[in-house]
Formats: C-alpha cells, sequence, structure tokens
C-alpha cells in the first residue's frame, strides 16, 4: 500500500491550491483535485480484483493518469503492471488445457492494451517490456523458418503470420514513440526500428528521420522500397495487407503535389517505378480473386506512373463485387462536381443499377433543400419498390428534418418527425430539443424540455430492450443540458435494472464459457462487457453537473468492474 499513501500525500499536496485564486485557475485546479481523488479511489480498489488481467491494466491506466504529476510513482505503477501482466501470463499458462484461447497465451488484447497505455508516456520502458512479456507462441512465430524466409510460400498458418506482424508492429510503434520522447536518441531509435522489418509504422519512422539525418533516412528509405519490391504480397495464401498497405502509403506519398520549398523524404525515381509496377500488377492479377479494395488508392499511382494500366485497373474496379457505391470514382466525381438534383436525375441511367439508388437519394435531398420536398418523394416512389423505399423515404424524412431544423422552422420539423417510425422518433425528438434549446437556451427553454417530455412519454418505466437504453442515455444526457436535476431523477432508477442485468449477464456468459468472464470477474482491459451497451458519455455529462451526486450514482453500481470502468472514463475525460 506504499504507493496509495504516497498517492494520498499528492491529492492533500493539491487541496490547499483551491484557496480563492483566478476564476479559471480555480477551475482547472479543481479538476485537477477531482481527477487525483478518482485516481486514488481506483488505485485503492486494485488489490481486490482476482484477475492479474485486470489489475494490470488499471495499474497502467493510472500510472499514465498521474504521470504529469509525479513521474515516479507513475512509473512505480507501470512497473507493477507489468509484474501483474507476467503473473496473468503464467497463471494463463498454467491453465493451458482448460482455457486454450486465452489471449494473454498469444500476446494480444490485453497486452497490447496495457503496454500502449505506457508507452504513450514511457515508450522506452514499454519496449522493454515488449520483449519480457513476449509469450511463447509469438516467439515461435517470429523465429519461424516461413517468416524468416520472407514470407512467400504457403508451408506455415497465416495464424503465425499474423502474430508476428503484429508484434513487429508493436515494436515499430514503441520504438518511434521512444524516439519522439528522447531526441537525443531518436536517431539510434528510428535506425533500428527500421532494420527491424516492414510495417504500417515504416513510413512514419523515415519521415521522423528525415528530420534529423536527411542523407541516412534517404540510403534506408532506398532500402525500403528494395524490399519491398523483393517481397511477395502473399502470405499464407492471402494478401499481406501490411505489405500493401505500405507500398501504397510509399507511392501515395511520392506522387503527392509539394510545396515549393518542402524539404520532403525522398526515394530514388526507378525503385518506385519498379515498385508501383509490382503493386499494380498484383491488383492486376489477384483482383478477380481476392475482391481487392486498393482501387481507390491504386488508380491516382497509376495514373502518375504506369498510365497504360489505368483502363484494366478501372475496368476492374467495376466489376469488383466489393465495391460500393463511394468506391466508384465515376460516382464520386460526378458528386464531386455538385451537380443539381436535375444533373443527377439525368446522369443516373449511365451507372450500374447498384449505384444508382445513392444517386436518387441524393437527388432527392437536393430537392427537399430547394423545397420541393413532394417532388422529392415522387422521385423515391418512381425509383424504389418495397423495403427499399420504406428505407430511402426515411433517409429523406431524417435529411430533411435536419434542413427544417437549420432553418429554424422548428414546428415543421416537429410535425414531420411525429411521423417517424417508432424506432427513430424519439432520437429525432431529442436531437431537435438540443437544436432548439442551443439557438436560444432562455426563451426555448420551455419548448425544448416539451420536446424531451414528448420523447420521455413514449418511453416505459422500465427498460424493455437494448434500444430503450440506448434512447434513455440520450434522453438523460439531453436533459443534463437543459434541466439537470432531471437528468439524475432519470439516471438513479435505472441503477437497480442495470445491476440485475449485468449479474444476469455474468451468470449467461460464464455458462457459455466467454473468454471475458473468468473467475466471477468481468475483463474490463478491452472496455464494457456488461451484457449491455453502457454509454459512458452519459456519466460524463453529469459530471459535469454534478461531480460528487455522479460518482454517488457510479457507487450503486454492484459490480466493482463497472464502477472502476467508469471512475476511469471520468479520471480520463479530466485529464483530457
Amino acid at each position: 500500500m506504499a504507493i496509495l499513501r504516497r498517492f494520498c500525500v499528492l491529492v492533500v499536496f493539491l487541496v490547499p491550491v483551491l484557496a480563492p485564486a483566478q476564476s479559471e485557475d480555480e477551475k482547472l485546479r479543481e479538476k485537477q483535485l477531482r481527477q487525483a481523488r478518482v485516481t486514488q479511489q481506483v488505485i485503492a480498489d486494485i488489490p481486490n480484483f482476482k484477475l492479474g488481467g485486470n489489475r494490470a491494466y488499471i495499474y497502467a491506466k493510472a500510472g499514465s493518469l498521474i504521470w504529469k504529476t509525479d513521474q515516479k510513482l507513475a512509473g512505480d505503477l507501470f512497473r507493477r503492471a507489468v509484474t501483474e501482466l507476467i503473473n496473468a501470463q503464467s497463471v494463463a499458462e498454467g491453465a493451458r488445457k482448460s482455457t486454450p484461447n486465452n489471449e494473454l497465451l498469444t500476446g494480444q488484447g490485453p497486452r497490447h492494451q496495457i503496454l500502449n497505455a505506457i508507452a504513450i508516456y514511457d515508450a522506452e520502458f514499454a519496449l522493454d517490456s515488449l520483449y519480457r512479456t513476449r509469450p511463447a507462441a509469438v516467439e515461435r512465430a517470429i523465429s519461424s523458418r516461413a517468416y524468416a524466409q520472407n514470407k512467400s510460400g504457403s508451408s506455415y498458418g497465416y495464424n503465425n503470420f499474423h502474430l508476428a506482424q503484429n508484434e513487429l508492429n508493436l515494436e515499430q510503434q514503441f520504438l518511434r514513440r521512444a524516439a519522439e520522447q528522447n531526441p537525443n536518441r531518436a536517431a539510434g531509435l528510428l535506425k533500428e526500428s527500421l532494420k527491424k522489418g516492414l510495417s504500417n509504422e515504416t513510413i512514419e519512422a523515415l519521415k521522423k528521420l528525415h528530420s534529423i539525418d536527411p542523407g541516412v533516412a534517404k540510403e534506408l528509405a532506398d532500402e525500403v522500397v528494395a524490399k519491398l519490391v523483393g517481397k511477395n504480397f502473399i502470405a499464407g495464401n492471402q494478401p499481406d495487407h501490411n505489405l500493401i498497405q505500405l507500398s501504397t502509403m510509399i507511392l501515395s506519398d511520392f506522387i503527392r503535389e509539394r510545396q515549393p520549398n518542402e524539404k520532403a523524404l525522398k526515394f530514388d525515381d526507378l525503385s518506385i517505378k519498379s515498385l508501383a509496377d509490382k503493386l499494380i500488377a498484383f491488383h492486376l492479377e489477384t483482383a478477380p480473386r481476392y475482391g481487392n479494395y486498393y482501387f481507390q488508392s491504386i488508380i491516382p499511382i497509376a495514373e502518375k506512373l504506369a498510365p497504360g494500366t489505368v483502363k484494366r485497373l478501372k475496368s476492374l474496379e467495376r466489376s469488383n463485387p466489393h465495391r460500393g457505391w463511394g468506391n466508384d470514382p465515376d460516382v464520386q466525381k460526378l458528386m464531386q462536381e455538385n451537380p443539381t438534383a436535375d444533373k443527377l436525375i439525368a446522369e443516373a441511367k449511365r451507372f450500374p443499377v447498384e449505384n444508382r439508388s445513392q444517386i436518387y437519394q441524393t437527388a432527392a435531398n437536393k430537392m427537399s433543400d430547394a423545397g420541393d420536398y413532394a417532388g422529392a418523394l415522387a422521385l423515391l416512389n418512381d425509383n424504389f419498390s418495397d423495403e427499399a423505399l420504406e428505407n430511402a423515404v426515411n433517409s429523406l424524412n431524417w435529411y430533411y428534418a435536419h434542413h427544417l431544423m437549420n432553418q429554424q422552422k422548428f414546428s415543421e420539423a416537429e410535425r414531420l418527425i411525429d411521423e417517424f417510425p417508432d424506432n427513430n422518433r424519439i432520437v429525432a425528438l431529442i436531437q431537435l430539443a438540443n437544436t432548439v434549446f442551443n439557438k436560444n437556451n432562455i426563451e426555448n427553454k420551455a419548448y425544448a424540455l416539451s420536446l424531451l417530455g414528448k420523447a420521455r412519454s413514449q418511453l416505459s418505466d422500465t427498460l424493455g430492450n437494448s434500444n430503450e437504453l440506448t434512447q434513455y442515455s440520450q434522453l438523460i444526457t439531453a436533459y443534463g443540458g437543459i434541466e439537470p436535476a432531471e437528468a439524475f431523477r432519470m439516471s438513479e432508477p435505472l441503477m437497480p435494472q442495470l445491476n440485475e442485468l449485468c449479474e444476469a449477464s455474468i451468470i449467461v456468459q460464464a455458462f457459455q464459457g466467454a473468454q471475458n468472464i473468468q473467475q466471477g470477474e468481468m475483463l474490463i482491459v478491452n472496455g464494457a462487457h456488461f451484457g449491455f451497451y453502457l454509454d459512458v458519455n452519459v456519466f460524463q455529462k453529469l459530471a459535469e453537473i454534478d461531480f460528487e451526486r455522479t460518482i454517488n450514482l457510479i457507487e450503486t453500481f454492484s459490480r466493482r468492474e463497472m464502477r472502476v470502468y467508469l471512475k476511469l472514463v471520468l479520471a480520463e475525460s479530466i485529464a483530457n
């Protein structure tokens, strides 16, 4: 408990600063005190958690919260986090037979979250901890012969490649962060990073090194391109998206327009041309097989570096079954011209059927903007049917309602919203209430409250499903900005229902063998898995209104995991 005692001293130190001072300074110090108090409560609760993964995660998050005020204490918390992580990995290894899919055994999930939280403030320690906490499965993936030999064949599992690549990505990310945090060692750390291998971090590391030592950066940049030219873009019978994305990023950076005096990282022209030819040839060959999603980036590269291939690339892009209207360059070009509704209607017929719906929808929106809502409805009725027509009309109504709000035609918007389907009406009324109130929070307050009252009247007193919980959360947040006392009056009766739902969810998930429930405790490292979606924005809004009452509300949750998770969220929101 030495850490907790030291932290209590820090909290006490902050209290006298709350003496009368300038208004802004007082507000800042009050926020600091609130954050310190909540963090103290979180740290005090850590020993009560059963799972080492939870203890490790909370130590890491608490350390990141106090780094700016006490780096020494934060460092102690980071070290405890890593110790707890190692212990949790040992426990998982011992229970491998009963829980073979535990993410601690593959170094994913919890380990990444914990080390990332540390790396934001102490990347060198995170990097050292990355090596110390590397599980056997990751070591095997990295050292496998196939991985070392350019990943050129399919004689090893794609999972091994995935594990090894994730580890490399994380390692290079930490090396780059360490370079940013320690300018004196930046050049050496970045060169070490670039020699480790290729990842999405490579281009950023090259750019950072270029700002320090342009000559070395140019030499390493040419080595990177040469490696990419010699690599196989297939790994384990699947596209190697890491190499494809890195190649695309380098080529896109090469062809972009530069400012006259910009001292940008440069690549060898011939090597870049070879890389472009390789990447384009890969897409031309494999697009029918894999349905690649990179055409939007590849076509501009081809236009600059291999214009003879553009026609074939566009043809393949149009036939790509995974393409949506937003990825069709011709549709994009049409939309970028900001055409009139008449032009959109005239042009729609020259596009494939699957792309026409969005064109007609956009034309209908433009007609409603011009005041021809009836004409917009007629257009949709002429070109849609059945469920597609219902969805199109709902979309137009949403759009037109926002148009009316922006025109301050609030009564017209309300009448339109009253005709919305049940699932949309409550949310739309809440949005209208916020718009009305924000326009004039004195004169319009009564009207805004009447809109919230109408929305509230359409909800039952008890939660019937997850959608109603979402609507309740949105309603509470809206009341928080308009009538704060009502926000708390709505929140407090929900707590017993949420506790009941959470306890029931844990029993069911544990019975089904869910990995996020162990020893009767929820893993909070990857977020809130309480059996329902809990909108943390509600508690952040309530905390702005009445911090003490919000903390007391959080304390009514029966599960420690929920209480600590929400306190961490509040502390982070204050810090940010």
